[in-house]
């Protein structure tokens, strides 16, 4: 990678990670505080804090079907994917990819007593993110850096709270 592409990259990676931060402060402290007594709901309203995520995935897979059908390359096997068919297979797995990560973190941290306006908070931030993410990379490979550095804080976080409040418990 050249050197004004990495320093693109990494200035990229570090405006994602400061809107990250500020978007989750700004929502922990906005939110209504979220009552959830027993396990049974606080694991509810971590599966709810999950529905942002899945719905922008749920909007990847609508585009790239939509683009499967006005291109007609119905067959992905084929060879006849073009760019943007492609670039939107790649943002899906690596969506896929990373709610492997972050969706048993933000249970497990839901589950070990985090705060519920936090997790509902992460929640919203990662969605945002992997909207940053999709957009960033259907405009240049390089500006998918700021989602992509501010998913993998929500993903990390979301594990390292998590390991905190499992910690706590113990």
């Amino acid at each position: 990678m050249a050197s004004g592409a990495r320093l693109l990259a990494v200035g990229g990676s570090g405006i994602g990670l400061g809107v990250a931060a500020t978007l989750f402060v700004a929502l922990d402290r906005l939110l209504p505080p979220i009552a959830a007594a027993t396990d049974a709901a606080r694991l509810g309203v971590a599966a709810l804090a999950l529905l942002p995520g899945a719905a922008v995935l749920a909007a990847m897979l609508v585009v790239q079907s939509l683009a499967r059908f006005a291109t007609g390359a119905f067959d992905p096997t084929a060879g006849a994917d073009g760019p943007a068919l492609v670039r939107t297979q790649r943002v899906i797995g690596n969506t896929v990819e990373q709610l492997a990560v972050f969706a048993p973190a933000l249970l497990a941290l839901a589950a070990a007593g985090g705060p519920m306006r936090g997790v509902a908070a992460l929640g919203i931030v990662f969605a945002a993110a992997r909207l940053a993410f999709w957009i960033g990379y259907a405009v240049h490979p390089l500006a998918r850096a700021p989602g992509m550095a501010a998913t993998a804080a929500c993903s990390l976080g979301a594990l390292g709270w998590a390991a905190l409040a499992w910690g706590r418990l113990a």
